[in-house]
């Protein structure tokens, strides 16, 4: 969904996600795809069950006691990819997330977070209820479209407010803790064990101090970059530059780390296309810091070097 936001809309938008603590309404546009190209045995009909429970969880719970009006809902994708069935409704599974949201007076729509997460597991019984679980435990369902959905929310707020997502990447954090030992042993993802690529390095990585910078530029990079281009790409080009020299500060101080990569992942081919015409000495200098925080992707970024 395309959007142009006025200013006094834009304004509005911002006043309602921080002062309007008692009206709730849905917070994301979602649009959720569960595909089954493995598995051939198993009923159809349960994974067309399972894709509009998952739509109408995400499109029709508030996750906020914010006030969300139609055209400020978060455009959310999943794509639920089913591998195999194990057992007893015992489902493994990649799921991709892709959240967007819309830039200042222009009906483009920046990417906050583009993220495959690979260790899906999870049961799905048809007519099971799911619910927000932010602080206990019902299932690992719920828990993964709890922690989803609080984890953009965060991103999202992070983008018009500095540091403006704390409680909701608490939030994500809380879902990973709640998660008892044994259910995390069995389905995976929720553990610093578990590998260093999963749902608890990112909320660690988002919550340590040494990311807070991080954090900073991404206000930055929307809020003084995306957001002005519409009157002024110089000024565009320098806040965003300024946030990738943070960004590099970041992964010095943290290196490998997850969010970082994540960063590069949602906003790569976005940057090459901003700093596409600019001066040679911009993207030049754009270019040595993609190459740094994000080698394995540097032919992404050749462009900027023509």
């Amino acid at each position: 969904m395309n959007r142009i936001l006025s200013l006094s809309a834009f304004l509005s938008t911002v006043f309602l996600f921080l002062w309007t603590p008692f009206i709730q309404s849905q917070e994301f546009n979602t649009s959720v795809r569960v595909s089954t190209p493995q598995i051939q045995a198993t009923d159809p009909q349960i994974f067309r069950n399972l894709e509009t429970d998952l739509n109408d969880f995400l499109n029709n719970r508030s996750f906020t006691d914010m006030t969300y009006e139609t055209a400020e809902r978060i455009n959310l994708t999943f794509q639920l990819t089913i591998q195999e069935e194990l057992d007893n409704n015992n489902y493994t599974a990649e799921l991709a997330v892709q959240a967007t949201r819309p830039v200042f007076n222009s009906d483009y729509e920046t990417t906050l977070l583009n993220h495959l997460d690979r260790d899906i597991k999870f049961i799905y019984n048809e007519g099971q209820t799911l619910q927000i679980t932010p602080n206990s435990y019902l299932d690992n369902l719920s828990a993964l479209l709890t922690y989803y959905g609080y984890l953009v929310l965060g991103l999202d707020y992070e983008t018009f407010v500095p540091m403006g997502g704390e409680r909701y990447l608490k939030r994500a954090e809380s879902v990973v803790n709640s998660v008892p030992s044994s259910e995390a042993e069995n389905f995976g993802g929720w553990r610093a064990m578990d590998g260093n690529r999963n749902r608890y390095w990112i909320v660690e990585n988002l919550l340590n101090p040494r990311v807070i910078p991080l954090r900073e530029a991404i206000y930055d990079y929307h809020r003084k970059g995306l957001d002005v281009c519409h009157k002024d790409t110089e000024e565009c080009r320098a806040a965003i530059l300024g946030a990738l020299q943070t960004i590099e500060e970041v992964h010095r101080a943290y290196p490998n780390s997850m969010i970082v990569q994540i960063f590069t992942r949602s906003k790569g081919s976005e940057i090459v296309e901003i700093f596409s015409k600019a001066p040679r000495e911009e993207r030049n200098a754009v270019y040595q810091i993609l190459s740094r925080i994000d080698p394995s992707n540097i032919n992404n970024y050749r462009p900027l070097r023509s």
